[in-house]
């Protein structure tokens, strides 16, 4: 069964950010493959970023989206990161985030976090199950 990963804004804006490919990071974390769910809001967010952005946000922004295409944008109602936490604890899914802050919640919260380490690649922070 595909592990369900949640993308916050911060995630999505890696390979534009860091050069990263998320999608073959996420490939090569997750044996079992994955789905990738993007909250509105997110959308929302990467779309205001890639127009309001200093330069290098939006270029980041827009590659987001491109990344953003290929996963399941899912309704949300609250702001990016409650969402998340909701989608999260909910569904039981992993979570993509470069965000120390919401990384820590979820952590108490026991939810897996894929983050990006060492600026070069994506890292697993508890069970990809």
């Amino acid at each position: 069964m595909k592990l369900k990963v949640i993308a916050d804004t911060s995630f999505l804006m890696i390979p534009g950010m860091f050069r990263v490919d998320v999608k073959k990071e996420l490939e090569r974390l997750i044996e079992q493959g994955y789905e990738l769910l993007i909250p509105k809001a997110v959308i929302m967010e990467l779309e205001r970023l890639s127009r309001e952005g200093a330069p290098k946000e939006r270029t980041a922004a827009k590659l987001g989206l491109q990344v953003a295409g290929d996963g399941t944008v899912v309704d949300s109602k609250e702001s990016a990161d409650e969402s998340i936490v909701e989608l999260a604890s909910g569904m039981g899914c992993a979570v993509g985030t470069t965000d120390a802050a919401l990384r820590k919640r979820l952590r108490k919260l026991g939810t897996t976090v894929v983050y990006l380490r060492q600026k070069s690649h994506l890292a697993l922070e508890g069970s990809a199950e």
